[in-house]
């Protein structure tokens, strides 16, 4: 006896081939059997005539290392099919977390990744995935090792070379990493402190990864201006390091670049691969973005922390100065205000009582609403706030959105950030199921097909996570079943908490956890390591 038939569905296998109508045999959280027709003794059967059957959905690139500790963890990914995560992106992993620097790991983090609960102790990769161990996960979960924080736990936030010392210590943590089955390195090129670095100071942090076939998952320094340099610089490290690499949320921004320079872009990337380097990239297919809205400010205003960068901002003569920089076109950095203007950057969350009535407003109303220019009401809100506001800002443009989606080499994430109260953005909520629903049902840029494999079979393959992405007998029995017709995306930049709809069974490991838009809150997920 097995424990479930999947009968009569179409299979969409995740290999990008054309559906077939079979069913699925599963047992022991495995998929046993394909064939035209099953007749063996089950325990439960499904008829899914009408109806296509998936492998679970994979999102390569979210920012879940806190919240998934929280008591719903799991509920909004299964309501959009997703069955596995791979986190610690963008170089912003919330591990190491040695003692020394926890509290401005913590704080610098906690407008992407979420509040991590004052009980959960642990300093390296290897503890925090033992600590995940022992927690009751509904999907599989697994993770990066942030370049960012392996520096930030060695050096803080200051400038400089690493010492021998610092440099010692970074490497312990990563081989710590490595060993325990971290997927590959994140990095985050335009965030402090990995914008410290050169060339020469990734080669000599990341020596432990030379050679590996584990990937560099960058997200790199600049996406407007500064587009096809900072390709050129990331795949140079990769190159330096002999290592595959893989351009995490792959866009253009800002109006002047839409519908040219991503051409450049994409000549960039064709020419490393032909050259032989191992390269991918992923897309969100969503015009908006979503991170600290501290990060618009010159890089020389974040050294040294954010405490340091809320005194800076206090001060009107600091204040001044910074709106002299971000109201010059010729910047060093990617000056998102010059690309995309305040009235393009929406706050996502504060805290402070004062500020409450900041969230879901553009900077340029906050502004006229305070009787200040958007500059200074943009300084003033992070100074209230010790910088810990997230923002939701609009940089790209539907077709060039299109035309990642249709790069062969790319695949689809959500990016999915976690601020603390206020507005998420919507991909949290809605990312797979807008996909399916506007760019698959009623747009057709993909063949259904060709999404799924996107968002199944080329993560797994890109991050090497053993079976799953395929419906195929001795894999694992992550399973999606839906009537294309009926899903639907419910989150809006206005209305983010809306959960997507229409899948009538998500499985994770052969069990069931969510029945018709019904959260089942079980415990089948795993803690996923690279072998």
């Amino acid at each position: 006896m097995v424990d479930l038939i999947i009968a009569n569905g179409n299979i969409v296998d995740g290999s990008g081939n054309e559906p077939y109508t079979a069913a699925l045999a599963l047992h022991a959280g495995k998929i046993v059997r394909i064939a035209p027709r099953i007749d063996m003794p089950a325990e439960k059967i499904i008829d899914a005539a009408g109806e296509y059957v998936t492998p679970g959905f994979i999102d390569m690139h979210r920012h879940s290392d806190a919240v998934v500790f929280s008591e719903n963890f799991g509920e909004l990914q299964l309501r959009q099919g997703i069955t596995s995560t791979i986190n610690g992106n963008c170089g912003l992993s919330v591990v190491p977390l040695p003692e020394k620097w926890r509290r401005e790991i913590l704080s610098y983090l906690n407008p992407i990744v979420g509040e991590l609960p004052s009980g959960k102790k642990f300093e390296t990769f290897s503890e925090y995935l033992a600590l995940l161990e022992g927690e009751k996960l509904p999907i599989n979960f697994g993770m990066y090792i942030g370049n960012g924080t392996l520096r930030t736990a060695v050096k803080g936030f200051e400038k400089g070379e690493l010492s021998g010392e610092e440099l010692s210590a970074l490497h312990g943590y990563l081989e710590d990493a490595l060993a325990a089955g971290a997927f590959g390195v994140s990095m985050g090129l335009a965030y402090m402190p990995e914008n410290f670095y050169g060339l020469e100071g990734f080669a000599r942090a990341l020596a432990p990864l030379r050679g590996s076939s584990r990937p560099l998952v960058t997200h790199i320094r600049g996406e407007g201006n500064l587009l096809v340099e900072s390709l050129e610089e990331v795949i140079r490290v990769a190159i330096s390091l002999g290592v595959p690499l893989h351009i995490s949320h792959f866009k253009c921004l800002g109006r002047k670049n839409w519908g040219h320079l991503l051409e450049k872009a994409i000549g960039v990337l064709d020419r490393a691969r032909e050259g032989g380097q191992r390269l991918t990239c992923d897309v969100y297919p969503w015009t908006a973005g979503s991170t600290q809205l501290v990060q618009v400010l010159p890089p020389e205003f974040l050294e040294g922390g954010l405490d340091k960068t809320t005194q800076r901002l206090k001060d009107p003569l600091e204040r001044k100065r910074c709106k002299e920089i971000l109201s010059s076109s010729d910047t060093d950095f990617e000056n998102q205000i010059d690309l995309v203007g305040w009235e393009n950057i929406m706050v996502s969350s504060a805290r402070r009582e004062e500020n409450l009535s900041c969230v879901g407003k553009r900077i340029t109303e906050i502004a006229a609403e305070r009787g200040q220019d958007p500059f200074e009401a943009a300084f003033l809100l992070l100074a209230s706030e010790n910088c810990d506001v997230s923002m939701i800002n609009f940089i790209a443009c539907e077709e060039d959105i299109k035309t990642i989606l249709h790069y062969p080499h790319s695949a689809v994430i959500s990016d999915s950030i976690y601020p603390a109260g206020g507005m998420p953005h919507p991909r949290q909520y809605g990312t797979f199921a807008k996909l399916l629903a506007d760019y698959v049902r009623d747009t057709k840029v993909l063949s259904l097909p060709e999404a799924i494999h996107k968002i199944t079979r080329k993560p797994a393959e890109i991050l090497s996570i053993e079976n799953k992405g395929l419906i195929k007998e001795g894999f694992d029995a992550d399973i999606a079943v839906f009537n294309l017709e009926r899903i639907k995306n419910n989150a809006t930049y206005l209305k983010p908490k809306e959960l997507a709809e229409g899948f009538s069974y998500v499985l994770v490991g052969g069990v069931i956890a969510n029945d018709h838009d019904r959260f089942l809150k079980t415990s089948s997920g795993k803690v996923l390591r690279r072998r």
